[in-house]
């Protein structure tokens, strides 16, 4: 493997692979928790009436049990995804490395981009984050949607990807 040498400090730096914020691994985590307690919640009660011949605190103990395994196990998920997702923005366009068990890297090359979007829920809200959906042109999976930026990461992610206004022919 030949490593390849920037052309300058400043390039070194702004090519490096970039990891998402820490807020994200936590909105990542509360998400999944979420996410699971609802249906594991009615799995539960069924067990928790089902299980007649266990005394209160041993169906007690078996339904709390699997209410806050899924959603312990899907917060550990989360975290794990958290941790292996990496972002850049290179002369090329933008890249983001991601994957837990099959790893996969998206490029969206800036010459694809159709337009933009930033979305923020409010869990997102609530912790300075948003996720940046990159819409292109003449793909089969014709929008790369990354949540987990810092908000101002986002905005700056979009005004760079912004497609030239004399690129295009559809001008009034």
């Amino acid at each position: 493997m030949i490593p390849d040498a920037p052309a300058s400090p400043a390039s070194a730096v702004a090519e490096d692979w970039r990891p998402l914020p820490p807020a994200a691994r936590t909105v990542w985590s509360i998400a999944a928790a979420l996410s699971a307690l609802l249906p594991s919640t009615g799995v539960a009660f069924a067990v928790f009436v089902a299980a007649d011949g266990l005394s209160l605190p041993a169906r007690l103990g078996v339904a709390a049990a699997i209410w806050l395994l899924p959603a312990t196990l899907l917060a550990w998920l989360a975290r794990a995804r958290w941790r292996r997702t990496h972002w850049r923005l290179d002369g090329t366009g933008l890249r983001v490395r991601r994957g837990v068990f099959w790893r996969s890297e998206a490029l969206v090359p800036r010459s694809r981009v159709q337009h933009l979007d930033i979305e923020r829920g409010p869990i997102e809200r609530r912790f300075g984050l948003a996720t940046l959906v990159v819409h292109t042109a003449g793909t089969r999976m014709h929008a790369l949607r990354q949540s987990g930026f810092e908000d101002a990461d986002a905005v700056a992610l979009r005004d760079t990807l912004l497609p030239e206004p004399d690129r295009h022919d559809d001008g009034l």
